[in-house]
């Protein structure tokens, strides 16, 4: 599934590990069975396919039928001396979308009619994202992780592969950037933990890091970066 169609559930809470089934449908996104999800739905929690009288509360974002309600957080964003591509000052796109669970200021069952109740059991600091909020309403501090909004540019940095690199699974290079141009959380990870996409035993990762996981060394690094 490219980058430009339904491409979150939940913000992106990727769990410790990736489930065997490739479907959204059991995957740790699945949180139909959760006693916060008074929906008991799987989809809902993220979208919604008719937005009654909420849209200005939750937001139609990106054509996403997106039902989950955002952060507020301010964050700082990655900055690096050998940064190339042009980043923007907050997190845009689908990755403001998938910090609206991961910066861990948001409370799970913030979707549809219910109130914004904390699920604070659910939150572990093993699916937030590192540096960002985490209930104590301080800034957000990316810049411990890696860079999202930001511009693919491989004219600019030449140790970037050319965008018609395969991807694993998903196409090339260019079908997991946003608009074909941008790198953002759903680059990398594949939130709908899809057949042929989504790597088993992974936290939803596209390219599989380790030979353990049926891949090569660093195999989702190497096949952008060019060291």
């Amino acid at each position: 599934m490219k980058l430009t169609a339904g491409l979150l559930s939940l913000g992106c809470l990727i769990a410790l590990s990736a489930p065997a089934s490739a479907q959204i449908k059991n995957s740790t996104h699945d949180f139909s069975t959760k006693t916060w999800n008074f929906r008991a739905e799987i989809c809902r929690v993220c979208h919604v396919p008719h937005d009654h009288d909420y849209t200005t509360k939750r937001g139609l974002v990106s054509g996403l039928l997106w039902n989950h309600a955002l952060s507020s957080a301010t964050y700082t964003m990655y900055t690096s001396p050998s940064l190339d591509g042009a980043i923007d000052s907050a997190p845009t796109g689908t990755s403001k979308l998938c910090l609206g669970c991961h910066d861990g200021t948001v409370a799970l069952d913030a979707f549809d009619k219910n109130p914004d109740n904390w699920v604070g059991s659910y939150l572990g600091g093993s699916a937030r994202v590192p540096g960002s909020n985490y209930w104590s309403g301080s800034t957000g501090d990316l810049r411990a992780t890696h860079p999202i909004s930001i511009v693919y540019d491989e004219t600019k940095d030449k140790g970037l592969a050319p965008k018609t690199t395969t991807f694993g699974g998903s196409g090339t290079i260019a079908d997991v950037l946003e608009g074909g141009t941008k790198v953002q959380c759903s680059t990398c990870h594949d939130v709908h933990n899809e057949a042929g996409e989504a790597v088993p035993g992974t936290h939803l990762l596209r390219i599989a890091q380790t030979t353990a996981q049926g891949g090569t060394a660093s195999g989702l690094c190497l096949t952008c970066h060019v060291k």
